[in-house]
């Protein structure tokens, strides 16, 4: 943790070049120590998001990127972060304030939902301390993870990496998890229903469960998150 600070730290130092919320470029110069950290962060499905402790974003990964593409829940106005609504913009705030002024890193300050728009299930927002050692010009810093409970669903080369399922089997698995029934599947892949079966089984199997609808169920809860390279 204390090597993650010290990264953390120097990227916030050179703070300072570009708009609000906006990408450094100067950190991730390729080889330097941050663009290393920043590029491991770029990797992850869960948004991250470090702020001063008035709420002014220094820097994001991938993540967080793409939620504030969308503009639903979740904004930077005037280069802090903030909600659609505005008595969840004052507890994000009094979280991110909190998490600041906390001395020992790691420490979560507090825990909420932010709502989004049309019933799509709320942002999950975790705000946690830096500690006392990463700062910008003296003001300490916040982290904050946002976790998209609606992520996309896991496509077959998804389902093959994770499961080690064959490319038929990630097939039918990806059929599944879309509502379909064998005996409408089975036309559509130009295959006999008992051989869709016979992979069905390998699949429960191999995922450890016994009914189509558990897996359906498990594979339902996996959500993905592949990496595109940064717009440069």
């Amino acid at each position: 943790m204390d090597d993650l600070e010290h990264h953390i730290e120097c990227a916030a130092a050179m703070e300072g070049s570009g708009e609000a919320g906006q990408p450094n470029h100067e950190l991730r110069r390729p080889g330097s120590d941050c663009s290393i950290v920043l590029s491991a962060l770029d990797q992850l499905s869960v948004a991250v998001l470090i702020t001063e402790v008035d709420g002014r974003v220094i820097e994001m990964n991938l993540a967080a990127e793409r939620i504030f593409q969308l503009r639903d829940g979740l904004l930077i106005r005037n280069g802090r972060l903030c909600a659609r609504r505005a008595f969840e913009s004052t507890k994000l705030a009094m979280l991110i304030a909190a998490a600041a002024a906390e001395e020992k890193a790691g420490e979560a300050q507090g825990r909420m939902t932010v709502g989004r728009a049309a019933g799509r299930p709320d942002y999950l927002i975790t705000v946690a301390s830096l500690g006392m050692g990463p700062a910008v010009h003296g003001r300490p810093l916040a982290a904050v993870l946002v976790a998209v409970p609606d992520g996309p669903l896991p496509s077959e080369q998804d389902l093959a990496d994770f499961f080690g399922l064959s490319p038929a089997e990630s097939r039918l698995a990806a059929a599944l998890m879309t509502g379909e029934k064998l005996n409408d599947i089975a036309p559509r892949f130009g295959l006999q229903i008992t051989t869709l079966r016979t992979e069905l089984s390998t699949i429960l199997r191999k995922l450890g469960v016994k009914r189509q609808a558990d897996l359906v169920r498990l594979l339902s809860t996996v959500r993905v998150f592949n990496p595109r390279p940064r717009d440069t």
